[in-house]
């Protein structure tokens, strides 16, 4: 008879009851076993196997399963249960995906598919969603330089990308406002000193190579040390947590820029190019997995041989 969790028939084996049915109570829940599975270094069980079974299963996989028991007791019930969790990357990136086109307040947009003569220039340039008009359907809008207008909703798109772009777009006109002088097109003193991006009263640390739009690789992980490596774009600086908003291609990092090298020559991270880094990484936790003490020593060091 053939294990209904894993499918084979072992010989000589001892038929248990499930210990995620049985002997955890409640029973391990869909939602649970979704979580977990979602987590880095899950068990290889959980990609193939369901959540819980009726009938006995082989000696084999009831092991594994205590594993499972185990983790669903230490992670998610002993911190309150599945609602208190945080969600997992997978469910952030459904989510996001979910909710990649919606136009809600503060986020930033694109003016796309202008037609008349004297609003046409405005395509393509990058605002932010201040307030809708529910009557008119149209939104109020801040532009890049601050001025504001009233534009309908089918005239905006908002996605990922637009958000990176936004931030973008936004520092380039901050450091190229900086570069024109205090007072360049008119504007007042004042103005040009609210929006002076670099110098004493800038919104992030001065450090070389570290910018809106700078290429950098991350460095000094502790938490995540199989992050180190990894190749991002800064987007913004939030002064109040003193982290950069990093593109990492996949994913979006808070991260410290003690964290981050300038990586001038490099070209921005895609997704990709961060599926690449990724199995780089695993491939040289392998290679290193298989060497000796004095082999790893001796290639930290640069030595051969």
């Amino acid at each position: 008879m053939p294990c209904p969790a894993c499918g084979k028939e072992p010989v000589g084996t001892e038929w248990k009851s499930d210990p995620l049915r049985w002997e955890l109570d409640p029973p391990c829940s869909e939602a649970e076993w979704s979580y977990l599975a979602d987590l880095p270094q899950a068990p290889a069980i959980m990609s193939e196997q369901k959540c819980a079974y009726m009938n006995n299963i082989c000696r084999g996989c009831y092991s594994e399963r205590l594993e499972v028991m185990a983790r669903v007791k230490s992670r998610i019930r002993s911190k309150g249960g599945i609602e208190e969790m945080k969600p997992t990357r997978r469910m952030r990136q459904k989510w996001e995906e979910e909710h990649a086109h919606d136009l809600v307040g503060s986020r930033p947009a694109k003016i796309v598919g202008l037609q008349s003569a004297t609003a046409v220039q405005l395509n393509g340039q990058y605002c932010k969603l201040l307030t809708k008009d529910a009557q008119t359907e149209r939104w109020t809008v801040e532009l890049i330089t601050g001025e504001q207008k009233s534009i309908k909703e089918s005239n905006l798109e908002v996605s990922k990308d637009i958000d990176s772009e936004y931030e973008l777009a936004k520092g380039r006109f901050l450091f190229e406002s900086m570069k024109a002088g205090p007072n360049a097109g008119g504007k007042k003193q004042a103005d040009s000193e609210e929006r002076r991006p670099l110098g004493q009263k800038t919104a992030w640390p001065k450090v070389k190579g570290i910018h809106p739009g700078a290429v950098v690789r991350l460095q000094g992980l502790t938490s995540a040390p199989e992050m180190n490596g990894r190749k991002g774009r800064c987007i913004s600086f939030d002064p109040e947590v003193g982290r950069w908003k990093v593109d990492l291609g996949d994913e979006y990092k808070a991260l410290k820029v003690d964290n981050l090298a300038p990586a001038p020559g490099e070209k921005p991270p895609t997704r990709q190019s961060a599926e690449e880094d990724k199995k780089a990484q695993v491939d040289t936790a392998a290679r290193k997995a298989g060497m000796s003490a004095k082999e790893l020593y001796a290639e930290s060091y640069g030595w051969e041989g």
